[in-house]
C-alpha cells in the first residue's frame, strides 16, 4: 500500500511540474502589408521569429513589403514559433523587346503587346536606314522595366503623322481622307456590325490616332 501511495505521489509531482512548464500561447499578429523590418519588430515583441521564404511581383505592395503570412494572424502558437512570409519585389517586370531594324508599324504592336506604351518619337537624318525604320530605343533592348513603361523611339527620317479614325464614315469618305492624309488605301473587308449602317466603316487597321510612315496601308472593315 505504501508503495502504491509513494508512485501515485511520483506521478502527482510530475503533473504537476508537467502543468507548470507549459508554455503559454501567443496569437500570431497580422503584419501583411507592413514592411518587413517592422513585421520583425513586432513579431519580436511577442516572442515571436519572422523568416522571408521568398519574394514575388506584386502591384498591391511595394519592394520588402508582406504579402502572407503562415500561420495566418491570430492563430495560438508557443513563443519563437517561426512566422514564414513572402515579401513583395515590386510590379510585375517586362523583358524591353529589341526593336531596331523594325519597322515602325511591327515595332509599336510589340510594344503593345508587352503590356508597354508607346513613348516619344524622335525623327533622325540617316541615308543607310530606310524611312520608317526604328534605329534607336530607350530603354535598351533585353532590360527589365515595369509594365506600361514608355519606350522612346528614333526613327529613320521620313514623314510620320497618326492615323486618321475612319470609324462613322462612308467608304468614299473614308477613302478620300486617307488619300489626302497621305496613306494608302487597303483592303475593304465587308464584316457585319449591327452597331453601324449600311456601308459605314466600323473599324480600321492600324487603328486611329497612332503613328504611320507615308506607305502605311489603310483596311477598312465596312458593314455590308
Amino acid at each position: 500500500m505504501k508503495k502504491l501511495i509513494l508512485i501515485l505521489s511520483i506521478c502527482f509531482i510530475f503533473f504537476l511540474i508537467s502543468c507548470s512548464s507549459q508554455e503559454e500561447l501567443i496569437s500570431t499578429p497580422s503584419i501583411i502589408g507592413l514592411k518587413i523590418r517592422d513585421a520583425e519588430k513586432i513579431a519580436e515583441e511577442k516572442g515571436l521569429l519572422v523568416k522571408v521564404t521568398k519574394s514575388d511581383f506584386s502591384k498591391d505592395f511595394p519592394i520588402d513589403y508582406i504579402i502572407s503570412q503562415d500561420p495566418s494572424p491570430y492563430v495560438l502558437v508557443k513563443k519563437g514559433r517561426i512566422i514564414n512570409v513572402v515579401i513583395s519585389s515590386g510590379p510585375p517586370k517586362v523583358l524591353v523587346p529589341d526593336l531596331i531594324g523594325m519597322n515602325f508599324k511591327e515595332a509599336q504592336e510589340i510594344i503593345y503587346e508587352n503590356k508597354l506604351l508607346l513613348g516619344k518619337i524622335e525623327e533622325i537624318l540617316d541615308p543607310n536606314v530606310g524611312v520608317g525604320i526604328i534605329i534607336e530605343q530607350s530603354p535598351s533592348p533585353k532590360t527589365y522595366v515595369e509594365e506600361d513603361t514608355k519606350i522612346d523611339l528614333k526613327i529613320s527620317k521620313g514623314v510620320l503623322g497618326q492615323i486618321p479614325s475612319l470609324i462613322g464614315l462612308s467608304v468614299d469618305e473614308a477613302k478620300s481622307l486617307i488619300v489626302t492624309s497621305g496613306y494608302n488605301v487597303g483592303k475593304v473587308i465587308n464584316k457585319s456590325n449591327p452597331v453601324y449602317p449600311s456601308g459605314i466603316v466600323w473599324n480600321q487597321d492600324p487603328a486611329p490616332l497612332t503613328y504611320g510612315s507615308p506607305d502605311t496601308i489603310i483596311d477598312l472593315y465596312v458593314n455590308p
